[in-house]
């Protein structure tokens, strides 16, 4: 089958498996099925479109059958049709046994609009088709947090995000009278229309200050639905303004600069914000900021190696971060659903009323292990591979020759170490809370069992997780197609296979020794109660996650009283009564439905 033929296919089943989903929304466990099946179909011939793509590294061009949409896909577009493919299709996968528990309602018909949105939008040939697909994305998102007050606040923030774009096309349109990729591949674009388009996108990608509505929407939604928040939702927002950033050919440095520096600030702000959290889908949200912000990095490294035409800079910053791109999406996706798992047994979020889960759940605690540590960025595991290159590019920035670079590549290495110390603290903090130690309530200490699908998916995206590290030397390669420039190979080199040996011939060396060296053994003693100080050992002893976080809290106590002045609702009365809430539903619902029938009377 060819890319565009795979690409049609997968539209046609997400539709469709949206449209049966919502026929038998009353028959949950059936709608649960027809939707997780299709978007699981669906999502596969995604990822075939999108390898086909990456390894042929041609650019593809035609249409949509049904609806006349003009589509474009090129090597560096299949990065994200990979990456919502295989991750849609282990979420799809989980969904349909998350339709089991009796809290859950049937969401099929909106994570399949979502899914087919998504993936039109970041193959779209025409960039006023990529802002109305981004739209119908983001309010099929905004209807699966609920409409709460975290709907809300996506979807005004949400709004004027597009009104940011859609100033950005018009101003396109006026001086080009087209909005067609192609058209305007080399055509100078003014900074205005740049920080529009950066602006727009950036809301819907999260760069902090325009963030507020993410941990909210994560906080509230089901684990699939935040997953593909994370994973989908505002990597599209990345993509729009990568766009943006290689629209006009060669981009002035400062276009850099402004992105290097707001993915510092997202990166490190987020990753602070997350180590205070309690609620595990809110801390997740505030680490996807934290990754948000070093894919920026990278991409904003390619950006400025692109301005100073340096392509060994260029290459470094865009392959790691659409390496960490695709890494991140991975890992995510495991701990989204790791945790929508912990919801699924005991009814908790917060993680001060779980403890000693990992004797329950053995292997949903050993998949998260693995994804938190790919999000700390400790080798072997994929999370590592990414930052590695973007580290490099930093050492690159610095023996730019340019005075501003060679002053902010040191420090933006630095500020990303430190960002990196903060994840494995919260590492830390959230496993052993949650997974070691003594159950904290009775749901802890008697989980439900969970569905053996939902565990087989979470365990399958561990897996990809070891498979994107381990392997790194022979996938970052198959990224250099993705990169419309010329290439150098970087001079530093990181044996990611070699490291995984060395990890597991650690443990080794002390049973060895211990046979070598094995003499007369102590008899063996009984145990006791553990020893503290004479007293008698209390479950109110074990260090709680509060307690966890509290020196880094009073460490940055600055730095996290800015999230009062960031809050949204601190400025506009009314926002959280019931009348504003309605209202919102009724105008997302609305807009929803015009841009759904705009798109399909295109093609009729």
């Amino acid at each position: 089958m060819t890319i565009l033929s795979l690409l049609n296919g997968a539209v046609a089943v997400f539709t469709c498996a949206a449209a049966l989903a919502y026929l038998f929304t009353r028959a949950k466990i059936l709608s649960g099925w027809l939707a997780g099946l299709g978007g699981a179909i669906g999502s596969a011939m995604a990822t075939a479109a999108g390898l086909l793509s990456l390894l042929g590294a041609d650019a593809v061009s035609g249409s949509l059958t049904l609806l006349q949409y003009p589509l474009l896909v090129t090597p560096l577009r299949a990065v994200w049709v990979i990456t919502f493919g295989l991750c849609g299709l282990l979420i799809s996968l989980y969904n349909i046994h998350w339709h089991r528990h009796d809290a859950v309602k049937a969401n099929g018909l909106l994570i399949n609009l979502l899914l087919a949105a998504a993936l039109c939008a970041v193959c779209s040939a025409n960039l006023g088709e990529l802002v109305v697909m981004s739209e119908i994305m983001a309010l099929s998102a905004v209807f699966l947090t609920g409409c709460s007050a975290s709907g809300k606040l996506w979807f005004a923030m949400g709004r004027l995000g597009t009104v940011l774009l859609a100033l950005a096309c018009w101003f396109i349109w006026q001086r080009y009278h087209t909005l067609d990729f192609v058209q305007l591949s080399g055509q100078p674009l003014s900074s205005g229309v740049w920080l529009l388009g950066v602006i727009g996108f950036g809301l819907l990608a999260g760069i902090i200050p325009l963030h507020a509505w993410a941990p909210q929407a994560h906080a509230s939604a089901q684990a699939p639905a935040a997953a593909l928040f994370s994973t989908v939702v505002m990597k599209v927002g990345l993509f729009g303004i990568l766009s943006f950033s290689l629209l006009g050919g060669q981009p002035p440095l400062w276009w850099g600069v402004v992105l290097l520096v707001f993915g510092m600030i997202t990166a490190f702000v987020g990753g602070l914000y997350a180590l205070m959290e309690h609620n595990i889908q809110r801390l997740l949200a505030y680490h996807t900021l934290e990754n948000i912000g070093i894919i920026l990095l990278g991409l904003g490294a390619g950006v400025t190696g692109l301005a100073l035409q340096q392509p060994a800079l260029m290459a470094l910053g865009l392959v790691g971060g659409l390496y960490h791109l695709f890494n991140h999406s991975l890992f995510k996706s495991t701990l989204f659903l790791g945790a929508g798992a912990l919801w699924f047994g005991t009814g908790y979020r917060d993680i001060e009323k779980l403890g000693g889960i990992g004797k329950k759940m053995p292997l949903i605690s050993l998949a998260m292990l693995v994804g938190l540590m790919a999000m700390a960025a400790l080798p072997p595991l994929n999370g590592f591979a990414g930052e590695w290159v973007i580290y490099q590019s930093f050492f690159s920035l610095s023996g730019s020759g340019h005075f501003v670079l060679q002053l902010i590549g040191p420090l933006l290495a630095v500020g990303l170490a430190i960002t990196g110390a903060l994840a494995v603290m919260c590492m830390a903090k959230v496993y052993g809370v949650t997974f070691l130690g003594a159950p904290r309530t009775p749901q802890a200490e008697n989980p439900q069992s969970i569905p053996w699908l939902m565990t087989a998916s979470v365990a399958v995206l561990a897996l990809c997780c070891v498979i994107g590290g381990v392997a790194a030397p022979w996938l970052l390669p198959r990224l250099y197609a993705a990169v419309p420039l010329p290439l150098h190979t970087a001079n530093t080199v990181v044996s990611q296979p070699m490291i995984t040996l060395l990890l597991i011939a650690m443990p080794l060396l002390p049973v060895l020794l211990m046979v070598l060296f094995k003499g007369d053994r102590l008899p063996s003693r009984s145990r006791g109660s553990a020893w503290v100080c004479g007293y008698d050992h209390e479950g109110s002893m074990v260090i709680t996650a509060h307690g966890f976080a509290m020196p880094v809290k009073t460490a940055f106590a600055p730095v996290l009283k800015l999230r009062k002045w960031l809050e949204p609702t601190l400025i506009l009365p009314g926002w959280r009564t019931d009348a504003a809430q309605l209202l919102f539903r009724r105008l997302a619902l609305i807009e929803l439905a015009v841009l759904v029938v705009v798109v399909i009377s295109r093609g009729a």
